[in-house]
C-alpha cells in the first residue's frame, strides 16, 4: 500500500512539474522576440509538446502581413510545423490542420509551404487535398516556373490526391505547361489513373481530334497506365471517328482524323483489346478509302490491316477475304497492288486460320504476284483450320 501511495505521489509530482514547465514555455513564448520564440518551440519539441507550436502558428497567422518576408519568421514557421506529429496533436487534429491551411494560403515562402505539405503527407485530409490542388492549378494557370513547392505539390497529389488532383495533373501534361517537368507529372497522375479511368474516358471523348491524339500518346507512353485503359480509350475514340457526321468532320482537320484513326487501331492492337474487334473491323472501309485516294501510304495501310487482324472478330475474315478478292481481280486486270499490302492481307488471313478465306488465298497462288506473295499464300493455306 505504501508503495502504491509513493508511486501515485511521485506521478502527481511529475505531472505537476510537467504542467508547470509547459506553462512556463507558453509564458516564455509570449514574452520573447522571434528568436526567443524559436528557442521555446525547439525546447517544447524535445518534450513532444505541441501547445507552444499551436500558439506559434496562431502568432504567424496574425503577423503574416507584417513579417511575411522576415527570415526568422519563416524559420519559426518551419520549426513549429515540424514539431507536430500524430502523438502530440491527438484531439486537436482538425484545429491544427485548419490553422496550417490558413498559413499555407497566406505565406509566399516555398520552405513554409513545403513544410506544411510534408505535414499533410503524413496526416492528409480532404481540406488539405483541395488546398494543394488549388495551389497547383493556380501555378499552372499562371505558367509559373517550377520550384520546389510545385514539385512537392505534384508528389503530394500523386500519392494522396483525388479525382480533381488527377484532372489537374493530366491537363497540365496535355497542355505541356512545363515540358521539362512532364515525366514527373506523368508519373504522379499515373499513380491515380486506375481509380480515375472515367475521368480519362470523359476527357478524351470531349476534346478535338488533335487533343485526342495527344491524350492517346500520353497514356500509351505511361507505364503506370494499364493496357485496359489504353484499349478502352482507343475503342471509344475510334467509334467517335467512325460515327462522326459530316458537319462534325468539317470542323476537324482531315489529317488529324486520319492520324487519330490509325493511332486508335495501333493502340487497340497493342493492348490486345479484343472488345474493340467490331469497331476495328468496321473501320476498314474508311481506312481503305483513305488509302485509295492516297491520304495514307502503303506502309500505313499495311500496318492498319495488321492491327485490325490483331483483334479480329467473326466478321474480320469476311472483310479481309473480300478485299483479297478485289486485289486478285485487280492483278488479273493488270493493275498490280503494292506487294506489302497483299502480303499483309494474306499473312493476316493465314494467322486467323479461318477456312472461309481458302478460295481467295488459293486464287492468289496462281496469279502473277511476286514469288514472295505466292509463297506467303501457300504458307497461309497450311494454317487454315478445317
Amino acid at each position: 500500500m505504501k508503495k502504491i501511495i509513493a508511486f501515485a505521489f511521485g506521478l502527481s509530482a511529475f505531472l505537476l512539474a510537467f504542467a508547470e514547465e509547459k506553462n512556463s514555455n507558453v509564458v516564455d513564448f509570449y514574452r520573447g522576440n522571434i528568436k526567443d520564440k524559436i528557442s521555446v518551440v525547439k525546447k517544447s519539441m524535445e518534450a513532444d509538446d505541441s501547445s507552444v507550436a499551436v500558439r506559434a502558428i496562431e502568432f504567424l497567422i496574425d503577423t503574416n502581413e507584417v513579417l511575411a518576408n522576415d527570415e526568422d519568421y519563416n524559420e519559426l514557421a518551419e520549426i513549429s510545423i515540424k514539431s507536430f506529429n500524430s502523438r502530440n496533436i491527438v484531439g486537436i487534429e482538425k484545429q491544427v490542420s485548419s490553422k496550417l491551411c490558413s498559413l499555407f494560403k497566406m505565406t509566399e515562402s516555398h520552405r513554409v509551404k513545403i513544410a506544411i505539405m510534408d505535414f499533410f503527407n503524413v496526416m492528409p485530409g480532404a481540406e488539405a487535398v483541395q488546398m494543394i490542388n488549388d495551389f497547383f492549378y493556380k501555378k499552372m494557370q499562371n505558367h509559373n516556373p517550377v520550384d520546389e513547392s510545385v514539385v512537392k505539390a505534384v508528389e503530394f497529389m500523386g500519392s494522396k490526391g483525388n479525382a480533381a488532383s488527377f484532372n489537374r495533373l493530366f491537363i497540365a501534361d496535355i497542355l505541356e505547361v512545363w515540358p521539362e517537368f512532364s515525366p514527373k507529372i506523368a508519373e504522379c497522375y499515373g499513380n491515380l489513373a486506375e481509380e480515375n479511368r472515367r475521368e480519362i474516358l470523359q476527357m478524351i471523348v470531349s476534346v478535338p481530334a488533335d487533343k485526342k491524339i495527344v491524350i492517346l500518346n500520353k497514356i500509351n507512353a505511361n507505364p503506370k497506365i494499364s493496357k485496359k485503359i489504353c484499349g478502352e480509350c482507343a475503342e471509344n475514340v475510334l467509334l467517335t471517328v467512325i460515327n462522326k457526321d459530316e458537319e462534325v468532320k468539317s470542323r476537324e482537320k482531315k489529317e488529324d482524323l486520319i492520324t487519330l484513326e490509325l493511332l486508335c487501331l495501333e493502340t487497340i492492337a497493342n493492348a490486345k483489346w479484343t472488345r474493340a474487334s467490331a469497331a476495328a473491323t468496321k473501320s476498314f472501309d474508311r481506312v481503305r478509302s483513305e488509302y485509295e485516294v492516297k491520304d495514307i501510304t502503303d506502309e500505313q495501310f499495311t500496318k492498319a490491316i495488321c492491327n485490325i487482324a490483331a483483334v479480329a472478330g467473326s466478321d474480320t475474315v469476311v472483310v479481309l477475304s473480300s478485299y483479297l478478292d478485289f486485289l486478285n481481280k485487280s492483278t488479273e486486270s493488270g493493275h498490280a497492288p503494292a506487294k506489302e499490302v497483299v502480303l499483309s492481307v494474306i499473312n493476316s488471313l493465314g494467322e486467323l486460320g479461318d477456312n472461309r478465306a481458302f478460295d481467295f488465298i488459293y486464287a492468289a497462288t496462281s496469279l502473277e504476284y511476286p514469288n514472295e506473295v505466292v509463297e506467303a499464300a501457300k504458307s497461309a493455306i497450311t494454317k487454315l483450320k478445317w
